[in-house]
């Protein structure tokens, strides 16, 4: 499955932005390394996106765009610093309401590593919200 044609308008229009800037991969040595949907390495410059892990789950078109935007999240937080390290927007956590649902994701970042707790609460707010996401990498990026 080549993700790129499962990209929403916004998404795609994000991803031209994000091309000139980092390297996309699909189904990069990380995404065969963990069962992930996504990656981002700020020092590699590298978003990768594991499509073939996607595609094994109900509705992967609806997983493609939103692992995208929240990883295009992480590009722009890392564009904010110079690609050094991801670096939060800022905003306040209690200004960033997740469902249950993502509280679990974000639970499990954590365990993986608590210094990405502020980074992934915002990229898990802003995946469902393209014009969000547009606009920070628009910010930080271009």
């Amino acid at each position: 499955m080549h993700y790129t044609h499962q990209l929403q308008p916004i998404a795609i229009e994000i991803h031209k932005i994000l091309e000139k800037k980092v390297k996309i991969l699909e189904n990069s040595r990380v995404c065969k390394k963990y069962d992930i949907f996504g990656f981002f390495d700020a020092r590699r410059k590298e978003l990768s996106i594991c499509s073939d892990t996607i595609a094994r789950y109900p509705n992967p078109s609806y997983l493609i765009n939103e692992t995208f935007l929240h990883e295009a999240v992480h590009a722009a937080q890392a564009c904010k610093t110079g690609f050094r390290h991801l670096e939060a927007f800022g905003m306040a956590p209690s200004t960033l309401p997740l469902s249950a649902a993502k509280e679990a994701d974000l639970r499990k970042v954590i365990a993986f590593d608590r210094n990405l707790r502020l980074t992934d609460r915002e990229a898990f707010f802003m995946e469902t919200r393209p014009e969000l996401v547009r606009y920070v990498v628009k910010k930080y990026c271009l």
